[in-house]
């Protein structure tokens, strides 16, 4: 995975190079399925709504010092992070902003085809022959205004007078909640992509082999209280990233996570265990939920004040002889 100041650095690049233009295409999802449409949009019109995107990714991403780059298979729930896609399985939506890159014969929007109420997103692609920047802007229906919808007004330009609305208005924002650059997925919007591109699939396929890892290493009386709440998006997530990349299953001794438990303040008393106190008892969701920050080491305390933390965002610190790094995990 690349650094938050490389992919800056490229995207800096890309729509800053000569050449640089802005290409839009609709996102249509009906019962024919999905597809892609070009749009042709008169030119001053397109040369604004180029200018308002890469005002947008300047902002959103260039300018924001405080942003972090991490894996999406170790998301938390830190502000100010863009999650790189690195789960096997990608959402299909997704794909098409490879598509717009790699294909340059996708056919054109037709009002006598197309049904803007199926419009699914708004794919933007930036840059010139060299290099491209794909984004994923989902569109909402409340941003599509019908004139069948209800008795609207307009105001024609230079006129006091308002007539009833005659013709589909299509409200385009410039936040997006992904982008595709050098052939890999950047996510914005986690939220976004848990809602509406598949991702639950992809994100339950890696929670299984998950809750296989936990069962192997027997601390768990019963691991079938994992599986009934893979359904649950928010808690796959975090079984992803508590089993899969945790710092203390597999490294840590069942024994001594135990005695954790017991011991710790913010634990003590929290879990049941087995009659012969070598596994724990996991029937509640509130002890599965404190299980998982347990695999993924969220409960601290400062070498400083010694006072005990829950931290749900960490930095683990490389040392060496020279210097101190700080590294996203």
């Amino acid at each position: 995975m690349t650094t938050i100041e490389n992919l800056k650095r490229g995207v800096s690049s890309t729509i800053s190079s000569n050449g640089c233009s802005a290409e839009f295409f609709f996102l249509f999802d009906d019962k024919n399925g999905m597809r892609v449409k070009s749009v042709d949009i008169n030119e001053s019109d397109h040369d604004e709504l180029e200018k308002i995107f890469i005002k947008s990714v300047t902002d959103t991403l260039l300018l924001n010092d405080d942003l972090t780059l991490i894996s999406l298979s170790s998301a938390d729930d830190r502000r100010n992070a863009i999650y790189h896609y690195d789960l096997d399985d990608v959402p299909i939506s997704l794909t098409y902003l490879k598509e717009i890159i790699n294909n340059d014969k996708i056919d054109s929007f037709k009002l006598s085809d197309d049904d803007l109420s199926t419009l699914e997103g708004i794919l933007i692609l930036i840059g010139n022959q060299d290099s491209q920047l794909a984004l994923y802007k989902h569109q909402y229906p409340v941003t599509l205004m019908k004139p069948d919808c209800g008795f609207s007004l307009m105001k024609p330009k230079g006129n006091n007078r308002f007539k009833k609305l005659d013709t589909d208005i299509l409200k385009i924002s410039s936040k997006f909640e992904f982008i595709q650059y050098d052939n890999e997925y950047y996510i914005f919007d986690i939220r976004a992509l848990e809602r509406f591109f598949g991702f639950h699939d992809a994100v339950k396929n890696i929670a299984v082999k998950g809750v296989e890892n936990i069962k192997n290493t027997n601390i768990v009386m019963d691991c079938n209280v994992f599986n009934a709440r893979l359904d649950d998006i928010s808690f796959a997530r975090k079984l992803v990233k508590s089993a899969n990349n945790s710092p203390v299953l597999n490294v840590i001794p069942n024994s001594q996570i135990i005695n954790f438990t017991q011991s710790h303040p913010a634990l003590k008393g929290r879990f049941k265990y087995s009659k012969d106190g070598l596994q724990i008892n996991l029937k509640t969701k509130k002890s599965q939920d404190l299980f998982l920050k347990l695999l993924n080491d969220d409960f601290l305390q400062s070498e400083l004040t010694k006072k005990y933390y829950d931290s749900i965002a960490k930095d683990s610190v490389d040392i060496n002889e020279d210097r101190v790094e700080l590294a996203v995990t």
